[in-house]
């Protein structure tokens, strides 16, 4: 179980059958500031992790998603990993540390996603340049999210009276609601 923590990626199994286990590790280090990143938590923290653990780190390293549950507390808790979005729909990467560890913030940022308030933001900023916009012009904007949460950032922003909805619900359009 040495090579995942040597950070060569996960075993291959392939070639295995019901009567033998034939493991293929690739020889190649996949990303040694992985391992690096693990031995200083571990060694910070003083504690060790199992194969089964660094198996599951292995994967999300490589943006799969996780679905080991009791890991997932013990890697939120070390600081390991983040979770992103709630509940069913949830999802886990590696933590910032990892990225300020690798010198790669930016791709946590893009992993992590925009926050409610930054997707807010990006909406008022569109009105304020367009002075209106259309659904469609939202979805551009923040292609990540779906039409329904678009819809809830709007009404939220109709809500603390930042935009006001034109016209029909299909061809409807919204603007920047005129500050008194």
């Amino acid at each position: 179980g040495n090579t995942i923590k040597e950070g060569k990626g996960l075993p291959d199994l392939s070639k295995s059958d019901v009567f033998s286990v034939q493991l293929s590790i690739p020889s190649q280090v996949k990303d040694k500031e992985f391992v690096l990143f693990i031995e200083k938590i571990t060694r910070h923290k003083q504690i060790l992790l199992s194969f089964e653990e660094i198996y599951e780190l292995e994967k999300i390293r490589e943006h799969r998603i996780v679905t080991n549950t009791e890991f997932k507390k013990k890697f939120i808790d070390l600081g390991i990993i983040e979770q992103i979005g709630r509940t069913r729909g949830a999802k886990y990467i590696l933590s910032h540390q990892y990225y300020a560890h690798k010198d790669k913030t930016g791709v946590y940022t893009r992993f992590k996603g925009l926050s409610r308030d930054q997707s807010k933001e990006l909406i008022l900023n569109h009105l304020k340049k367009n002075s209106k916009g259309f659904m469609k012009d939202f979805k551009d904007v923040l292609q990540d999210m779906e039409q329904k949460n678009i819809k809830n950032l709007l009404q939220e922003l109709k809500k603390t009276g930042k935009v006001v909805h034109i016209g029909t619900k299909r061809a409807g359009y919204w603007i920047l609601k005129e500050s008194n």
